[in-house]
């Protein structure tokens, strides 16, 4: 909790504590193997083109088990296919043509599944596109045509797909095909540019408070003692 010290203005209070909640403000945590488990038992996942919907937890399960070990499942579902060159791979044209414009005509093409919680709860599977170039130069691309050529981190920075309340489960080297490495469960967005401006306006109403609260315990002192 901030308290307020004699001659702090309220407003500079206030500014304090908003400072304070943005800075501490984290993303909601999930572990990967809770929203793998998630994902395993829901009978409803938006656009799951592995499990399907409806039917019960019990025979998703035992679907599941004939892709092996859940390691053996969590590889299948997140690793990158190669999209075929006679497949409306991507099906949009922004994204078609992205992807083009980055590999080239000489270049190959990957779709890769991630896997989202929503805010409410709901699970999600969404479509990323990964364009290689021939030299092994790679890019991430979304639905909508938006290039990503930092990575994982790039995405999660830039793209208006995902908000920072979203969680997405996904290889950490999500341009590496077709695996990816080790798979990580991180926010769908990081909400991190309006912090720098906050931080210097609050350091800046905090320094004029304290002049002004300096200056009103002047005022006191001198009225109390003439």
């Amino acid at each position: 909790m901030v308290r307020a010290r004699s001659g702090a203005s309220p407003a500079v209070v206030a500014l304090v504590a908003v400072l304070v909640s943005a800075c501490g403000a984290a993303a909601p945590q999930t572990s990967r193997e809770e929203l793998f488990q998630k994902y395993v038992r829901s009978t409803h996942v938006k656009s799951d083109w592995l499990g399907g919907e409806g039917g019960t937890s019990a025979d998703r399960t035992s679907n599941f088990a004939a892709h092996g070990t859940p390691t053996d499942l969590l590889s299948y579902l997140l690793s990158a296919r190669h999209c075929d060159a006679d497949a409306d791979c991507p099906p949009s044209g922004a994204a078609r043509r992205a992807v083009r414009d980055f590999a080239g005509s000489a270049g190959s093409v990957f779709e890769r599944s991630v896997l989202v919680k929503r805010r409410s709860g709901s699970l999600e599977l969404i479509t990323l596109y990964v364009a290689q170039t021939s030299g092994r130069a790679a890019a991430l691309v979304d639905s909508r045509g938006r290039t990503y050529t930092g990575g994982l981190d790039d995405f999660r920075h830039h793209n208006d797909l995902l908000s920072s309340d979203d969680m997405i489960l996904t290889p950490a080297a999500i341009t590496s095909v077709p695996g990816g490495g080790k798979v990580v469960a991180v926010s769908g967005h990081t909400a991190t540019g309006r912090q720098p401006w906050l931080i210097g306006t609050t350091v800046v109403v905090l320094v004029l408070g304290a002049a002004i609260g300096a200056r009103a315990a002047r005022r006191r002192t001198a009225e109390v003692c003439p």
